[in-house]
């Protein structure tokens, strides 16, 4: 299967200051908000609000975002094709997390979500 894309994310210093600028002031719906993420719908795309860590570059370039079956085989396709891993890959509740700086220098996240049990 290809890789499925899944939202914009851009990292911001404040999820309600960002929240209410793109919302109030692009007029775009809210999807979800909570103390470190939220989502809107632009049109059909979301674009992800992430709160960056305090020591983190909120304004860099928006990150694409993808959903893939196995982490470890895209991470070494795309090291392959001259993308390089960015720390290291994280395993939070919902699945195998992983940044790649793609040779131009562009971030791109790779998830493989949490395999849902049938029961």
């Amino acid at each position: 299967m290809a890789a499925e894309f899944k939202h914009i994310m851009l990292m911001v210093k404040s999820i309600p200051t960002s929240l209410k600028f793109y919302s109030e002031g692009l007029g775009l719906p809210v999807k979800m908000s909570s103390p470190g993420w939220a989502e809107l719908d632009a049109n059909g795309t979301t674009i992800a609000l992430h709160a960056a860590e305090s020591n983190a570059d909120s304004g860099s370039s928006p990150i694409l975002s993808f959903h893939v079956d196995d982490i470890q085989s895209a991470i070494a396709k795309l090291e392959q094709l001259g993308a390089s891993l960015e720390g290291r890959v994280r395993e939070p509740s919902f699945g195998k997390v992983a940044a790649i700086r793609t040779p131009d220098g562009h971030l791109v996240s790779l998830l493989q979500p949490t395999a849902k049990s049938d029961s």
